[in-house]
């Protein structure tokens, strides 16, 4: 059976009538917000990996290894990912996104609180190190069910014509998160002296987490179930394997995501993880300006995002998508190639982190949110995207910076240029091939017209 005959024969079914425009208005705030302490957690260790968990958890290796160490365990959270993504994604189609995105919420926010009194490598030895890894596995799991069911909860709650701008809002969390996260640690590195920012003061970001993990329980709560999630359990169609019938159903949309996310968070991760440590170990920069050119990098994203999800509800998320991974691939040779070595300003870093994570993949992570679920009928839409989106974040997030790291320390840069040239093609194609779909996601608004691609 094709993906177009399963779509005619397992029609989405319609959203009941009785959701409030406010119930509308609580999705999308949860939806940010959740998203944003989940990535202010996942962002602030990947800024703390590039500058402090070298010497403060493998002082015991060589300035290398140490930073391929630090930077591989932020790739550890990528590798459980797609784990974590399959059972939580399984249960948001059997039990609900609400119930599920409270789960993810409270995991995440406990592995980072962890993080923040987790002893150091000259305190305990190996241990702390073994540690880190587990916390981090923990925050990967916690991380895996966010996105995809924060970006269900945004569209499946919005009108047709808004899909787009509500499904990027849970990117822009992430981006904003990531601002959050790095400028406190920036802040702190700021306000006391190096010595002690590296023996307890990194420590202050992880543990104030715990403010926002109180506001983004208390929002989601209170947050009802979604139309479409209700609409499946009153009509007694949730399915009980949706894992079993994506994978059966609708092959080629778990490819087209995995794809599409191995070049989405590739890119991505090489400006936030990689290029922290490329400017800080291969243009020799101290820990400020490299946590400036962070926060320009994320902070550039998360303001162009829903400019562009708004922009792919006028033109279409197909194009805007192609055009991310094509300005992606194009300014990795211009950008890189600027950045020279010893002596470049750092002002020139600053703006190639906000134009290569800014423009490129804000316009790539916008239109996302909601092209990926309309791809996925909504029996089996969680499991699709968990599935789907965490094996190219294991592919694309956890290989990308630590390959990168690899061929910076041989001193050229053209192989710098050539990976992320390779990945944002690859993004690039899977959209291409994947323009042929039937939208999964409706409300009572929606017509039953395929969405325009």
């Amino acid at each position: 059976m094709t993906e177009r005959t399963t779509a005619a024969t397992s029609a989405p079914a319609v959203a009941p009538a009785g959701h409030s425009r406010a119930d509308s208005r609580k999705a999308s705030r949860a939806a940010f917000v959740g998203t944003l302490l989940e990535y202010y957690d996942f962002s602030l260790y990947a800024s703390a990996a590039s500058v402090v968990f070298a010497s403060v958890f493998f002082s015991g290796s060589s300035p290398f290894l140490g930073t391929l160490q630090a930077v591989g365990t932020f790739a550890v959270g990528f590798l459980v990912r797609p784990l974590g993504g399959v059972i939580l994604g399984s249960l948001g189609d059997r039990i609900g996104r609400k119930k599920i995105l409270v789960f993810t919420l409270v995991l995440m926010g406990v592995a980072t609180l962890l993080v923040g009194v987790l002893p150091s490598y000259a305190q305990i030895g190996w241990v702390a190190p073994a540690l880190l890894v587990f916390l981090r596995i923990l925050q990967g799991i916690g991380a895996s069910g966010e996105y995809g069911g924060a970006a269900l909860v945004a569209v499946e709650f919005a009108p047709q014509k808004k899909k787009g701008l509500m499904g990027s809002l849970p990117g822009m969390g992430a981006a904003l998160g990531g601002v959050l996260g790095t400028l406190s640690l920036l802040t702190v590195s700021t306000l006391m002296p190096q010595e002690s920012f590296l023996a307890w003061g990194w420590r202050i970001p992880f543990l104030c987490s715990v403010v926002i993990l109180a506001y983004g329980l208390w929002l989601r709560r209170s947050l009802p179930e979604t139309p479409a999630f209700r609409a499946i359990e009153e009509s007694n169609t949730v399915s009980k394997t949706p894992i079993l019938d994506v994978i059966r159903q609708q092959p080629r949309a778990l490819l087209t995501v995995l794809l599409m996310t191995v070049g989405q968070t590739g890119i991505g991760y090489f400006y936030i993880v990689f290029m922290g440590t490329f400017g800080k170990n291969q243009l020799g920069f101290g820990g400020t300006e490299v946590l400036i050119g962070l926060i320009a990098a994320q902070l550039a994203n998360g303001i162009l995002i829903p400019l562009f999800g708004s922009l792919s509800d006028r033109v279409g998320r197909a194009p805007v998508i192609m055009f991310g991974f094509l300005y992606s691939a194009v300014f990795a040779w211009v950008g890189i190639s600027l950045l020279s070595g010893v002596g470049t300003p750092p002002l020139l870093y600053w703006v190639v982190m906000a134009l290569g994570n800014g423009v490129g993949v804000a316009a790539i992570f916008g239109p996302m949110g909601a092209y990926v679920i309309e791809l996925f009928h909504t029996q089996h839409a969680y499991s699709g995207l968990g599935l789907g989106r965490e094996a190219g974040n294991a592919l694309g997030a956890a290989a990308i910076p630590v390959i990168a790291v690899a061929l910076a320390f041989d001193d050229t840069t053209v192989w710098l240029s050539v990976l992320i040239c390779v990945v944002s093609l690859l993004g690039f194609a899977a959209t291409v091939l994947s323009r042929t779909r039937t939208p999964s996601v409706t409300t009572p608004e929606d017509d039953t017209a395929p969405v325009s691609v």
